[in-house]
C-alpha cells in the first residue's frame, strides 16, 4: 500500500512523538509554480509526509533526523539523495548512499537534469518530481466519489462539484480510458446528494448503427415512424430526473448533435413520428476523446452545442503519474474482487520495483483501461494457480513492456535525433499517406499510425509534417 499522507515538511522533519499540524489548503494558488518533490510510493505503515517544496537550495531526503526529509525506510542511507530547481527542470544527485538512487529507471552516477514528471527510487520509496505542488489536493485530502489518486484525484472531484453547481449540461473532454464515465458518475452522485433521486443512464454515441437510430434511440420513437417499429421510450425518457452521459458525441451526425442542443436550451424531448414533446428534468454530460478545438474546428462537434456545455478536463495518467499506484491498488482490489480473487496477497507483492515499473510507463494506449487489462490478466494467472507474486510480474511483463533506463516509456523529443535514426524520418512515406487518408486530422493520424505498429505523437507529427512541406503551420486566427 502507499505510505499514509500527512502535510508537507519543512526544512527539518519532526523527531519520533513530534505532532505534526496539517498545513490549510491556499485558497488562491500563487501565481508562480510552487515545484516539489512528492512521494508516490512506500512502504506500508510509515507515517511520514507525502511531499517537499523543491528551491535553489538543496533539499536532501534520507532517514537521518537531520535530513530535511527524513524518512524512516531502512533501505535509505542516512543522507540518500539531493534535489534542487536548475532553471526550469531539477538537478538531482545522488549522497553516496548505499543502495544507490535511480532516477527514470537508471542509476544516479553523477548529477543529472530532469524534467518534471521525472520518476525517482530511492531505497523502498518512489517518487515524482511535480511542476505545481499547488495544484494537488491539500495535504491529508482524501479521495472521494470513486476517483482513485491522492495527489490529483480531489482537485479533479472539486473540479466536477463545480461544473455540477453552475446548473448547466456538462463536457467531459480527455483521452480514451481516462477516466470520463467515473467522472460523470461523481457528478450523478453529487447532482443525487443535491436531492436528483433520478437514474444514471450510459450510452456511447460509436455505436449507433445511423442517424435514424440515434435519433430514436436518444430521444425515442412512436410505433408506425418506421417499418416494423414499435414505440419505446429513449434515453433521455429513461434518464428522466437523473443523468444521461452520452460518451464519444463527437460521432453523432450535425442533425443529431443539433436535437441535443434544442434539448439542452428547453428541456423538451419530442419522441420520432410524434407532434408534440415532453419537458424532461435530465442533466446531460456528453464526452469527448478528441481536443476540443480540434473537433469544433474541423466539424465534429457543433460549435453551439459546445457553447451551452461546461467543459471538464479528465487529465490523462501521464499528468498524474503519482496517483497510477493508488489508481491501481483501487483497480485490482475492484477487478480480482469481481473474479472471487483475494487481492491483498497481490498488494502484498507490490514493491519498489514495480511501483516505479507503473510510473514510468506512458499509458498512451488506453490510460486506466491498461490497468484495468493489467488487472483482468493477474486474475487469470491466479485462476490457474499462479503464486500471487509470479502473477503479477508476468502480467506486468505482458501489458506494460519495461521502458529502457534513463527515460520514461514515452514518445521522445525526435528533433534531438539525427534524420537518419529518427522513428518519423524512417516511417516518412507512411505517415505522409496516412495524413492524406485522413483528410489532415491530427487525431485520427495517430491513431491510423498506432494501429499499423507506428507510435508517434500529434505534437511530433505536426513538426514533422510541417518540415516536410506537407502541413502548413496553422496561426492564431487562421
Amino acid at each position: 500500500m502507499t505510505g499514509r499522507t500527512n502535510d508537507e515538511p519543512g526544512r527539518r522533519a519532526p523527531t519520533a512523538g513530534t505532532t505534526v499540524t496539517q498545513e490549510s489548503a491556499p485558497s488562491v494558488h500563487p501565481a508562480a509554480p510552487a515545484p516539489g518533490l512528492v512521494l508516490a510510493w512506500c512502504p506500508a505503515g510509515l507515517a511520514v509526509h507525502d511531499r517537499a517544496r523543491v528551491g535553489g537550495s538543496e533539499l536532501t531526503v534520507g532517514r537521518a533526523p537531520t535530513a530535511a526529509w527524513c524518512i524512516p525506510d531502512e533501505r535509505l542511507s542516512r543522507a540518500h539523495f539531493a534535489v534542487r530547481l536548475h532553471g526550469d527542470r531539477f538537478l538531482a544527485r545522488d549522497l553516496g548512499s548505499r543502495n544507490g538512487t535511480f532516477a527514470d529507471g537508471a542509476r544516479l552516477e553523477a548529477p543529472r537534469e530532469l524534467e518534471p514528471g521525472a520518476v525517482l527510487r530511492a531505497g523502498e520509496c518512489v517518487f515524482v518530481l511535480e511542476r505545481d505542488l499547488a495544484v494537488l489536493a491539500a495535504p491529508g485530502e482524501r479521495p472521494e466519489y470513486g476517483i482513485a489518486g491522492r495527489f490529483h484525484g480531489p482537485p479533479l472531484v472539486r473540479r466536477l462539484r463545480l461544473a455540477a453547481h453552475t446548473g448547466r449540461h456538462v463536457l467531459l473532454h480527455g483521452e480514451t480510458g481516462a477516466g470520463k464515465e467515473l467522472a460523470a458518475r461523481a457528478v450523478h452522485e453529487l447532482l443525487a446528494r443535491a436531492g436528483r433521486a433520478g437514474p444514471f443512464v450510459a450510452h456511447n454515441a460509436a455505436r449507433f448503427a445511423g442517424e435514424d437510430d440515434a435519433v430514436s434511440s436518444l430521444f425515442g420513437v412512436v410505433k408506425g415512424a418506421f417499418t416494423g417499429v414499435e414505440t419505446r421510450a429513449g434515453a433521455l425518457e429513461q434518464a428522466a430526473g437523473g443523468t444521461l452521459f452520452l460518451d464519444e458525441v463527437h460521432n453523432l451526425p450535425a442533425r443529431v448533435q443539433r436535437s441535443l442542443l434544442r434539448f439542452a436550451e428547453d428541456g423538451v424531448c419530442q419522441r420520432v413520428g410524434e407532434s408534440t414533446g415532453r419537458r424532461l428534468d435530465v442533466r446531460l454530460i456528453l464526452g469527448t476523446n478528441v481536443p476540443l478545438d480540434e473537433a469544433v474546428a474541423d466539424g465534429r462537434l457543433a460549435h453551439d452545442l459546445v457553447a451551452r456545455l461546461q467543459p471538464v478536463a479528465v487529465p490523462p495518467l501521464r499528468e498524474r503519474r503519482a496517483d497510477v499506484p493508488g489508481i491501481l491498488v483501487a483497480v485490482l482490489q475492484r477487478v480480482l474482487g469481481g473474479l472471487g480473487h483475494d487481492a491483498a496477497p497481490v498488494l502484498a507483492a507490490l514493491d519498489a520495483r514495480v511501483a516505479e515499473r507503473l510510473l514510468r510507463h506512458d499509458y498512451r494506449r488506453a490510460n486506466t483501461r491498461e490497468l484495468e487489462a493489467l488487472a483482468a490478466l493477474v486474475g487469470a494467472r491466479l485462476a490457474v494457480g499462479e503464486p500471487p507474486a509470479a502473477a503479477l510480474r508476468g502480467a506486468l511483463d505482458e501489458t506494460l513492456p519495461a521502458a529502457a533506463p534513463g527515460g520514461r516509456d514515452a514518445v521522445a523529443d525526435p528533433a534531438s535525433v539525427p534524420a537518419a535514426t529518427s522513428s518519423y524520418e524512417r516511417h516518412r512515406a507512411e505517415i505522409v499517406a496516412a495524413y492524406r487518408e485522413v483528410d489532415g486530422n491530427l487525431t485520427r493520424l495517430e491513431e491510423t499510425l498506432e494501429a499499423r505498429g507506428i507510435r508517434c505523437s500529434r505534437r511530433w507529427l505536426a513538426v514533422f509534417l510541417e518540415r516536410w512541406g506537407v502541413r502548413t503551420r496553422r496561426r492564431a486566427g487562421d
